[in-house]
């Protein structure tokens, strides 16, 4: 809708009045510097108050700029009367249904916070629980480890006080409280030492000391001794119950019912003697052992000797599969066995021998052989 750019005048007009309307008219005044000519003059009626409408004469739009922006008149007439008390009711409504407070998340944050810090409670007590129980542990370890401690050293106390006085010993029956199997021991030593002197040197120093583990018992340990004539004996120990250290006599002397050589030369006829020696498989057969089908040959030698026998077996008997396996569990070594040997009456071989049987498969008894073996 098109305006023209007459300046908008507002007139009252009183219907109810039949007296003729005053009209006072303001002369623009003269702009660029001119002085107006005469002042306005304000005319009232006698009589009567000043109720009637004034008429005043705004400036144009040529003149004076009002608003950078003139609302149409239509603008102002459709425009809704405002409500004061409802302005401030409606401030942020926009804003707050647009971007409303998300509860539920400051709610699920806080659920979040509530678990992890009854967690780590949880952890923290469990934490504690486990140090009091490592504690414990702990010092239980500390405790074994001290008494285990406590009883090796005490042992290697009785080690050495059993060894120096097994040297000091100058009688059989001396040495018969520091040895094993002592009932069985005794008359061995006996005859070893029958017409000589049991020791004629002492202990000077005990260079090595080691734990051995022997046909699944761990109670037996090796040791080398130095003595003061400048001899080493390695000896084998045995740790008994009352924690006192037992000498093995017979692996020490490597004993012998007689001297190997001697036998060799003498031959004594049907007596079983029970003999330290190193086993072999041979193919030696002859005179009585000729037959290869109805016996096995091993070589037989001894420590410190140098005379060998031979050894004869029946073929396909236990004995004969007991030596062959001790032999196989030894490729190219000596097995180390104690053989009951025996030459039979009237024997023509010059070198052979009967084997009889395995009294154990080392030199050591690891338990004292039947009293009827």
């Amino acid at each position: 809708m098109a305006r023209d750019h007459k300046p908008v005048q507002l007139k009252a007009i009183d219907e109810h009045s039949d007296q003729p309307e005053p009209v006072i008219r303001l002369k623009k005044p003269a702009f660029h510097g001119a002085e107006p000519d005469h002042k306005p003059i304000r005319l009232t009626l006698h009589g009567a108050p000043s109720d009637t409408s004034q008429r005043l004469d705004l400036p144009t739009k040529e003149d004076a700029q009002l608003r950078s922006h003139q609302p149409g008149l239509e603008a102002i007439i459709e425009t809704p009367p405002l409500n004061p008390d409802a302005l401030e009711q409606n401030w942020n409504t926009e804003t707050i249904s647009r971007n409303p407070i998300p509860w539920g998340w400051f709610a699920l944050i806080a659920l979040a916070i509530v678990c992890a810090v009854v967690w780590s409670l949880t952890q923290v007590e469990k934490a504690k629980d486990k140090a009091d129980e490592i504690r414990v542990e702990t010092n239980s370890s500390l405790i074994d480890e001290a008494k285990a401690d406590q009883e090796a050293t005490q042992l290697i106390e009785n080690i050495e006080t059993s060894l120096r006085s097994f040297f000091n010993m100058d009688s059989v029956d001396d040495l018969a409280r520091y040895v094993r199997q002592p009932e069985r021991v005794t008359p061995l030593m006996r005859q070893y030492y029958s017409g000589r002197r049991v020791f004629s040197a002492r202990v000077k120093s005990i260079e090595s000391l080691r734990p051995l583990t022997l046909a699944n018992r761990g109670d037996f340990w090796t040791t080398t001794v130095a003595l003061s004539n400048g001899k080493k004996h390695r000896l084998l120990l045995e740790i008994m119950p009352s924690r006192e250290a037992r000498i093995d006599w017979e692996t020490m002397v490597c004993f012998q019912p007689m001297k190997w050589d001697d036998w060799v030369a003498q031959r004594p006829p049907d007596q079983s003697l029970d003999f330290r020696v190193y086993i072999e498989r041979d193919h030696l057969y002859s005179h009585e052992f000729a037959d290869g089908t109805r016996w096995v040959s091993y070589r037989l030698t001894a420590l410190e000797s140098v005379e060998t026998l031979f050894g004869y077996a029946p073929a396909k008997s236990a004995l004969a599969e007991s030596l062959n396996s001790l032999i196989e569990q030894n490729p190219k070594h000596k097995t180390s066995v104690i053989l009951r040997l025996s030459i039979p009456q009237g024997l023509q071989s010059p070198r052979g021998v009967v084997i009889e049987k395995i009294m154990t498969t080392r030199w050591l008894y690891v338990d004292a052989p039947a009293a009827d073996d």
